[in-house]
């Protein structure tokens, strides 16, 4: 049996704790409200944020989630509504955010987003615009907006929430697969501009996670295929070489590392969270 020095392991935990740490940081979640938000801003929460949600309206889950987070951090959190298909509303709340946090904010989470199921053909021209302004425009006026207070203070974290249909193709959800295309692609080029100035940015790509967003997609399948969602599910389970869907928590854990001290030198990434999905 191997014998531990307990002064050593102490120093070790206490390493640990230091280079997973957020505590005097401020974080912004865009789509708050939603199981994979909620999530993301728990974990922050944990590791000692300061949060700022943002969603389209007070729902009685962003009202859980401000509880929530009030349980576990000694910071209050604060809660913006705002339409991100509107850019003066969003203009307006990055100057609420400002008048808050007059020193800035230190991470900025694109989380928001929305797809809609059509063909090219069918595909309805404001329905383009709709997953064009959530999922592209917003995170683009959000950094915009926010960034420059980062730079300022030499540190600064963004991270967007792409996804594998950013990396790989599908039917019958083009707007979604071209936003999400482009946001990694934003990513890169935030990455390049904020890296000499101590900002880092990533994209992170999950597959399906089981939150109510994927809910539209279950039921197109199911009206393709005439199967349960249970069987749904479990199909794309089995897709998976680990046979298992991502959680939310995870993705939350991932974002808290991507914050952390431990990923200063991890910039301009696009990383995968789908079980090994995109390698098969």
């Amino acid at each position: 049996m191997i014998a531990y020095d307990p002064v050593k392991l102490q120093l070790l935990r206490r390493y640990r704790y230091h280079i997973m740490s957020l505590e005097g940081k401020t974080a912004v979640v865009t789509g708050f409200g939603g199981g994979l938000g909620s999530a993301i801003a728990v974990s922050l929460a944990q590791a000692g944020c300061a949060i700022v949600g943002t969603d389209i309206s007070r729902t009685e889950t962003v009202q859980a989630n401000i509880v929530k987070i009030q349980e576990i951090s000694k910071h209050e959190p604060l809660f913006f509504e705002c339409d991100l298909m509107d850019r003066e509303a969003i203009q307006q709340m990055c100057q609420g955010i400002q008048k808050k946090i007059p020193e800035g904010v230190d991470i900025l989470v694109n989380n928001a987003g929305m797809y809609e199921l059509f063909t090219i053909e069918e595909k309805p021209v404001d329905s383009w615009d709709k997953e064009i302004a959530i999922n592209l425009t917003a995170p683009f006026l959000m950094s915009k907006c926010l960034i420059p207070s980062m730079k300022k203070k030499g540190w600064g974290r963004i991270v967007n929430m792409s996804s594998t249909l950013g990396l790989t193709v599908a039917e019958k959800i083009v707007g979604y697969i071209t936003t999400k295309t482009g946001l990694i692609g934003l990513t890169r080029s935030i990455a390049l501009e904020g890296g000499p100035h101590g900002v880092t940015c990533n994209a992170i790509c999950p597959y399906v996670v089981q939150t109510p967003y994927i809910i539209p997609f279950v039921e197109d399948l199911q009206k393709k295929t005439g199967k349960t969602k249970e069987a749904i599910l479990e199909g794309i389970r089995k897709s998976y070489p680990t046979k298992k869907l991502t959680t939310p928590n995870q993705i939350g854990d991932y974002v808290v590392f991507l914050c952390s001290p431990a990923a200063n030198n991890m910039t301009g990434l696009a990383t995968p969270m789908d079980g090994g999905f995109t390698m098969v």
